[in-house]
């Protein structure tokens, strides 16, 4: 849930547990999701300059920051986290919304786009992965190695290795960033780790229905990337937009972390997008 930015704060039951979503602002919804590591607490730049014109919803994904830590596994992946957001954002009465997703989020954003056409009337991503055949990089690959998986997964993903992360993602600017929110308590971690690893497994059969969706994407999209993104290098956004026939917008000296690195950017960008006196 974002911290320091006031507004009305929600406890919504879904399966796996409940979501908390931060809801503030007053005029057309947005829902910003955020990324792994990460919570909700990271689009705190660009919520203050969207709760002008828009109201903006920015939930906990399950097991992170304020919200439930569902007991299997399962529940923490893209496609349980799109249904249990479904119900939160019927559960709100919110309408048609526009929903921007950040690195894991824009799974979570493509896959509730493909089954609720009815709820998403516009598309954000920012920095994310929406293929199954993605390069896997050594030493992330050595999670799917038989025998040393389950202790790749631990070095790999451990609080150190997940800090390490956060502060490489800026792509080698002088922003630094407070690994914070990013982190959390050691259960958000262990979300952080479950969803890597398991993307990393079956990344084929798991993002299959991403690029699907990306695919078939009939409402106003919008791409974003950072040219130093160290996770995504600049030619996958080029990927994602040509894939859903949209125009890349380049974050020019940005690395991984845009809603943080480049909040006033984001912002303007993605109140372009919602305003629906454009379509």
């Amino acid at each position: 849930m974002a911290l320091g930015v006031e507004g009305r704060h929600h406890r919504v039951p879904v399966p796996g547990g409940h979501m908390a979503v931060h809801d503030v602002g007053d005029g057309a919804p947005v829902v910003l999701l955020h990324g792994i590591p990460g919570s909700g607490a990271t689009w705190d730049g660009v919520v203050a300059r969207l709760r002008t014109s828009f109201r903006v919803l920015v939930p906990d994904l399950l097991g992170f920051a304020m919200s439930s830590r569902p007991a299997s596994g399962a529940m923490l992946l893209a496609d349980r986290q799109a249904d249990a957001l479904a119900v939160a954002l019927d559960a709100l009465a919110v309408g048609r919304v526009a929903v921007v997703g950040h690195d894991f989020g824009g799974p979570v954003a493509l896959l509730l786009s493909a089954a609720r056409p009815d709820l998403v009337d516009r598309l954000g991503l920012l920095a994310t992965n929406a293929f199954p055949d993605t390069p896997v990089p050594f030493p992330l690959s050595t999670v799917r190695w038989p025998g040393v998986g389950a202790l790749a997964r631990l070095l790999l993903f451990s609080r150190p290795a997940q800090r390490m992360m956060v502060r490489a993602g800026t792509g080698g600017s002088a922003r630094r960033l407070d690994p914070a929110p990013y982190l959390g308590d050691i259960g958000q971690s262990r979300a952080v780790a479950t969803i890597f690893a398991a993307g990393l497994r079956d990344l084929a059969e798991r993002y299959a229905p991403v690029e699907d969706a990306l695919c078939g994407i009939e409402v106003p999209l919008f791409v974003g990337w950072g040219d130093r993104d160290p996770f995504f290098p600049i030619e996958q956004g080029e990927r994602t937009a040509r894939a859903a026939g949209t125009r890349l917008r380049v974050y020019r000296g940005a690395g991984h972390f845009l809603p943080e690195e480049r909040a006033a950017e984001v912002a303007a960008d993605l109140a372009r997008l919602c305003d629906r006196s454009r379509a």
